[in-house]
C-alpha cells in the first residue's frame, strides 16, 4: 500500500534532465498558484498536463459536501486537469503546464517517453486499487495504521527508537485520506501512540518504537 503522498515512484523533473528529452519542455508554462487556491475542478474546459515543479497539491473528490482525497501530488509528480477530481494546492505550488494535445505530440515526438508514461499509468491504477481495496474491506482503523506504515517506510529512516518520519498533514488532511472524521481519526492515532505503537517527537515528527509489532496488526486483519 502506497500513502498516498506520491501516484508514482517517478520524478519527472529528474527524468527529463536526461539530455535524450532536450527540448521536452520548450512549450510548457510555468505557473504559480497560492495555497489554497484551485487548479483545476471538475467539466472545467481546461484540458492541461501539468508536473509539479514546487509544493504540493491535492487531488480529491466532492460529493455532498463532503471530501475524500485520492492523493498528494509532490514534485516530480505528472497529473491531468481533465478528470473528475478537485487539484488543489495544498501548498504554495509551482506547476509546468501543456495542453494535453500538445502533450500527445510531444510523446511522438519522443517515442521512449511513452515507456515512462506507461509505467506511470500502471503506478496510477495500482494506487486506485489500493484505495478501493482499503475503503471496501478495511475499517477506519486498519486504513490509518496501512498509511502510517507506508508514509514512514516511503519517507522515514531508522533510528535507535524506531523507524523515524515527518509528517506535516494536519489531522483533518489524515481524515480525508483514509475515509473518516477528524475525531475518528485523532481518537485512533492517539490510541496508537497510548499503547506505545507509535511515538509523537515534537509537532511533526513521530517514530514508529514496534514496527514489527503495527505490521502484524495488518495481517490479523488480512487473514
Amino acid at each position: 500500500m502506497q500513502s498516498k503522498m506520491r501516484i508514482s515512484q517517478l520524478n519527472m523533473m529528474e527524468l527529463l534532465k536526461d539530455p535524450k528529452y532536450e527540448g521536452f519542455l520548450d512549450e510548457f508554462r510555468c505557473k504559480q498558484f497560492a495555497k489554497g487556491q484551485l487548479i483545476s475542478i471538475p467539466g472545467s474546459d481546461n484540458n492541461d498536463v501539468f508536473i509539479v515543479v514546487s509544493g504540493r497539491t491535492r487531488v480529491y473528490l466532492s460529493y455532498e459536501g463532503r471530501e475524500f482525497t485520492l492523493c498528494y501530488l509532490e514534485p516530480g509528480d505528472i497529473f491531468s486537469t481533465h478528470t473528475r477530481a478537485f487539484v488543489e494546492a495544498s501548498k504554495e505550488s509551482a506547476l509546468m503546464l501543456v495542453s494535453a494535445k500538445e502533450f500527445r505530440t510531444k510523446i511522438n515526438e519522443y517515442p521512449e517517453f511513452s515507456m515512462i508514461m506507461t509505467r506511470i499509468l500502471g503506478d496510477v491504477l495500482g494506487s486506485t486499487f489500493d484505495i478501493i481495496d482499503g475503503l471496501i474491506f478495511h475499517d477506519a482503523k486498519h486504513r490509518l495504521i496501512g498509511f502510517i506504515l507506508s508514509w514512514g517506510q516511503e519517507t522515514g529512516k531508522m533510528c535507535p527508537e524506531g523507524l523515524k518520519f515527518d509528517c506535516d498533514l494536519s489531522m483533518e488532511d489524515i481524515a480525508l485520506m483514509i475515509g473518516t472524521t477528524r475525531q475518528t481519526a485523532s481518537s485512533l492515532f492517539n490510541n496508537l501512540i497510548r499503547n506505545g505503537y507509535l511515538i509523537r517527537e515534537g509537532r511533526n515528527t513521530f517514530v514508529i518504537s514496534r514496527l514489527a509489532d503495527l505490521k502484524s496488526l495488518l495481517e490479523i486483519k488480512d487473514n
